[in-house]
C-alpha cells in the first residue's frame, strides 16, 4: 500500500468513527468537544488569575484537573440514565426519538458553568468585559437549571399518581 492509499484509509477510518459517534451521541457529539475546549480555557485563565493574585498552588491546580475529569464521569452517568430510559421504554413499546437527554442537559450546564468561570477569571485578570455578557450567561444557566428542575418535579408528580 502506497502513501496515498494509507492516508485515504486513515481518513476513511476517522470519518467512519466520527459518523458512528455522531449517530450514537446525537448533539453530544458537538457539545463534548466544546466542553473540553472551555474546560481547557477555564483552567488556563484560572491559573493565570491565580498567578496574578500570587496564590498559585500545585495542589489546587491538580484538584482543578481532577474536577474537570470528573465532569466526564458526570456526563457518562447521565448517558447511562438516558440509555436505560430509552431501552426500557423501547421494551415497553414506547418509542423515544432522542439519543440523549440528560447527558445533553448536563453537558450544556457544564459548558455554561465553565463560561461563567472563564468570565470571572477574565474579570480577575482585569480584562474589560461588558456587564451584559455575564448577566446573559448567568441567566442562561438559570434557564437550563430551571428546566431540569421542572422535569424532575414532573417526574416526581407522575410517580406519585
Amino acid at each position: 500500500m502506497n502513501k496515498i492509499e494509507k492516508v485515504n484509509t486513515a481518513k476513511a477510518l476517522i470519518a467512519s468513527i466520527g459518523a458512528f459517534l455522531s449517530a450514537k451521541l446525537g448533539m453530544l457529539y458537538i457539545i463534548i468537544p466544546l466542553l473540553m475546549a472551555v474546560m481547557i480555557i477555564d483552567y488556563l485563565t484560572g491559573m493565570l488569575s491565580a498567578k496574578k493574585e500570587g496564590i498559585t498552588n500545585s495542589k489546587a491546580g491538580m484538584w482543578g484537573i481532577v474536577k474537570k475529569l470528573l465532569y466526564g464521569v458526570e456526563i457518562a452517568v447521565a448517558m447511562i440514565v438516558d440509555w436505560t430510559i430509552i431501552n426500557v421504554a423501547n421494551s415497553l413499546g414506547i418509542s423515544i426519538r432522542v439519543t440523549t437527554f440528560f447527558g445533553l442537559l448536563i453537558a450544556i450546564w457544564l459548558v455554561i458553568n465553565e463560561v461563567v468561570s472563564i468570565l470571572e477569571n477574565l474579570i480577575k485578570l482585569e480584562v474589560p468585559l461588558p456587564e451584559f455578557l455575564m448577566e446573559v450567561v448567568k441567566n442562561f444557566k438559570i434557564v437550563v437549571e430551571s428546566n431540569g428542575n421542572k422535569l424532575a418535579e414532573k417526574i416526581k408528580v407522575d410517580e406519585k399518581e
